[in-house]
């Protein structure tokens, strides 16, 4: 990527994080004042997610410009690890968070469940479900813009929140239609069975981010696509070299994506010294540009592959 689209993308990518902070905090206040009134336990599990998302999003906008840095003496290899980092501490807190719920709600349903304002539960849901919705778009066509692994987890954040909303809207509207009705003697159960549902719904979301960010937080290999994908560019890119053998390996984290390629020239192999191998450390790293990364790649020349291990 050049350095005047790269330096476009780190602004979109800072007026989004900062739009999914002030969405999150706009959403905790109407989440937790609702559920205050109403006395809706869902109601204020939404409200907690978004407490969480506006906490999360002040450091989420802390560590994007953080993972820009160059490296210095004490991070002598970068800042970008911090990006999977953060997701990992981000999708943590979620799914506690969700356990932590998912169990109220079974002691709720246990003791009979409880009652609540169903008018004013539906009207946050929603408020709630359109705010969660428009921010949804805006971050996944942000994320798909930019690359940007922080705002990605912010988009599904916001993603969790709206079918979190939205499922309430649904099933208190189900509930306020069955006053009157035989079925308003299990109103009281509707709260909390909305809860335990949405809390089994949502898991497997920060479950997910859990376990991709976890993988580059350990360091292991990239995703099997993306490696397919750079080992063909890069072995089409040393297709015209007398090359006798070569070793790939790869790194991502975050938006980062760090490449080592240990090349074993033929015997017969002439080059024209230093220049010529900067040339084709230069051809080899433009074949990498149309990855939607920040690609930082060493070409190291051997003529024993021992070297490479």
């Amino acid at each position: 990527m050049n350095s005047e689209h790269s330096h476009d993308q780190r602004r979109l990518e800072q007026r989004a994080l900062r739009i999914s902070g002030f969405g999150a905090l706009s959403l905790a206040v109407l989440g937790i004042s609702f559920a205050l009134l109403s006395g809706s336990e869902a109601i204020l599990l939404d409200g907690l997610f978004s407490t969480l998302g506006c906490f999360m999003a002040l450091m989420t906008l802390h560590v994007s410009r953080l993972v820009r840095r160059p490296d210095d003496e004490v991070f002598q290899f970068g800042y970008a690890h911090f990006a999977p980092l953060m997701n990992v501490l981000k999708s943590s807190v979620m799914v506690v968070l969700c356990i932590f719920a998912l169990l109220s709600a079974i002691s709720t349903l246990r003791a009979g469940g409880q009652s609540m304002a169903v008018g004013s539960a539906m009207l946050y849901a929603l408020i709630a479900s359109l705010i969660g919705l428009g921010l949804f778009i805006y971050l996944k066509k942000v994320a798909a813009h930019t690359g940007s692994a922080l705002v990605s987890l912010d988009a599904k954040a916001a993603q969790v929140d709206m079918f979190l909303s939205a499922a309430v809207l649904v099933s208190f509207a189900l509930g306020w239609l069955s006053v009157g009705t035989s079925l308003e003697i299990y109103l009281d159960y509707l709260d909390p069975a909305v809860v335990a549902v949405l809390c089994m719904v949502s898991l497997p979301i920060p479950l997910k981010v859990l376990w991709d960010n976890g993988r580059e937080a350990l360091l292991l290999a990239p995703d099997p696509q993306l490696q397919q994908s750079v080992i063909n560019q890069i072995e089409s890119a040393i297709e015209g070299l007398d090359i006798r053998d070569h070793r790939i390996r790869m790194l991502k984290l975050g938006n980062v994506l760090a490449v080592t390629l240990h090349l074993m020239p033929d015997d017969r192999t002439e080059l024209e010294g230093i220049s010529e191998l900067d040339r084709i450390r230069r051809d080899i790293g433009h074949s990498l540009d149309s990855l939607d990364l920040e690609v930082g790649i060493d070409v190291i020349f051997v003529a024993d592959m021992k070297l490479a291990r």
